[in-house]
């Protein structure tokens, strides 16, 4: 089962994660650089995994899957070499 939620990554090349009722814009004083939606959920193996994607519109940012997806996945301790 795959959950879905906002991201922002900031200046810093970290993540934040917020729910999807609230707007991206709401996180602009983090400088965001790239901005979309993270799935979570379970790959092959049964271990924990994420997905970044898409945009944001009220930052009117794009995301960086494959970036965005690294920094996630190395920030929140789900690499996939297990």
């Amino acid at each position: 089962m795959w959950m879905k939620q906002k991201y922002v990554i900031t200046k810093n090349k970290e993540i934040i994660v917020l729910p999807e009722l609230l707007q991206h814009s709401e996180l602009s004083e983090w400088q965001p650089i790239s901005a979309g939606c993270i799935s979570f959920g379970t790959n092959k193996e049964g271990n924990p995994t994420c997905s970044c994607y898409g945009r944001s519109i009220s930052l009117g940012l794009d995301s960086d899957p494959e970036r965005d997806t690294e920094i996630a996945k190395k920030q929140l301790s789900m690499m996939d070499d297990y």
